[in-house]
């Protein structure tokens, strides 16, 4: 008969075993998933998460490319239900069950949840505990069943966000023809949500000048000016492939935060010239069929000169 302690032994090498065991089951479970695989193995599919703010936000992004997309959703009625009303969105984006991912914040409020992000994202560089306090409100909305996104497909997507910056993301907004023809359009089309946004020209593909139009929204007297004579003068010299089409003053209000206003989808060259000026703002997509520029630069208060 085996002594008490080289059962107690067995029994702890069964409980260690079993544990393993349990753990692997769990990892390939997590990791398993379509969103998982995808994020993992850098595959050319677009994932889909729903943040619901109150209106609702839709990120899309392809790890592949590293495009991502968010449009806000604008419902006359959603489901008081978090997890119909996610259901919804997706059913309306054409998304598999199996991709269903939301995230309720704690804030309701869409600009606010939206700020926050933008700040965090910008900062947890250098304030670490950005990072952390991310984690735990992760862990407080899984453990409130606030969200759907497991553990695994947290920390990929993590991981791909510390190489992110604000100048990533593109906000599907809808230019003034498109606002004209949702207000007359009937709810289905209402509710629909666009395709991702696409880099449309790439600069392997066409390199010819961003065209650009610089408005002065800040209030301050030939900051457009200058801006044109720094980036004329840098396209002089071959450092950016830009031609700024013309500058004036911002028809409207001084801004206060300076924005980047995207009308045909040269994604690759506006990050370029977003880096080169020093802009870290995300960037905003209108389709426009009668645009004159690629992109439009509003100055805002917060806008510093580059040296």
């Amino acid at each position: 008969m085996e002594s008490p302690g080289k059962m107690r032994g067995l029994i702890e090498k069964l409980l260690l075993v079993l544990l393993l065991a349990l753990t692997g089951w769990a990892a390939y479970v997590q990791f398993s998933s379509v969103a998982a695989r995808a994020l993992a193995n850098r595959q050319d599919q677009t994932l889909y998460i729903a943040i619901l703010t109150q209106p609702a936000m839709l990120f899309s992004y392809n790890p592949a490319s590293g495009k991502t997309v968010l449009t806000t959703i604008n419902r006359r009625k959603a489901p008081t239900d978090p997890a119909e009303n996610a259901d919804n969105l997706f059913r309306t984006a054409g998304v598999e069950a199996e991709q269903l991912r939301y995230y309720i914040p704690r804030t309701l409020k869409r600009n606010e949840f939206w700020e926050n992000f933008k700040y965090d994202l910008s900062y947890w560089r250098y304030n670490p505990s950005l990072a952390a306090r991310a984690l735990w409100e992760y862990i407080a909305a899984y453990h409130d069943k606030r969200t759907n996104v497991n553990l695994a497909e947290f920390l990929l997507y993590g991981m791909d966000l510390t190489q992110m910056e604000v100048a990533d993301f593109t906000v599907r907004t809808a230019g003034k023809n498109a606002a004209a023809k949702k207000s007359r359009s009937s709810k289905v089309a209402e509710d629909h949500i666009a395709d991702p946004v696409e880099d449309r020209a790439p600069l392997a593909v066409d390199d010819r000048p961003l065209v650009i139009e610089i408005l002065n929204g800040a209030g301050k007297k030939g900051a457009a000016l200058e801006l044109t004579q720094y980036l004329r003068n840098q396209a002089q010299k071959g450092l950016l492939q830009v031609d700024v089409l013309q500058y004036d003053n911002y028809p409207g209000p001084f801004q206060p935060k300076t924005r980047i206003i995207d009308y045909t989808g040269r994604l690759a060259q506006i990050k370029q010239l977003s880096t080169a000026i020093g802009i870290n703002v995300e960037i905003e997509s209108e389709k426009q069929g009668t645009a004159i520029c690629d992109v439009r630069l509003i100055i805002g208060e917060d806008f510093k000169q580059p040296l």
